[in-house]
């Protein structure tokens, strides 16, 4: 079972998160579209972060969520 995780995820493409069967190749144009109406709650305050050029780092600096209080 790992061996077939591991065929699977060298499949994927490291831009969009597809597999190459659905996303290469003359038959899958068109195929997809963008999608701009949604929005990743979890991505936000790490983008904001990662944006924010007056804040401290160090190296070896790792960005994580926590769950803010009250959820």
């Amino acid at each position: 079972m790992a061996l077939a995780l591991t065929a699977y995820e060298d499949g994927l493409c490291s831009g969009c998160g597809l597999h190459y069967s659905v996303t290469h190749g003359d038959h899958n144009l068109g195929r997809h579209i963008a999608d701009t109406d949604n929005i990743c709650h979890g991505c936000e305050p790490l983008d904001t972060l990662r944006e924010d050029k007056n804040r401290d780092t160090y190296p070896g600096q790792k960005i994580t969520l926590v769950e803010a209080d009250g959820f």
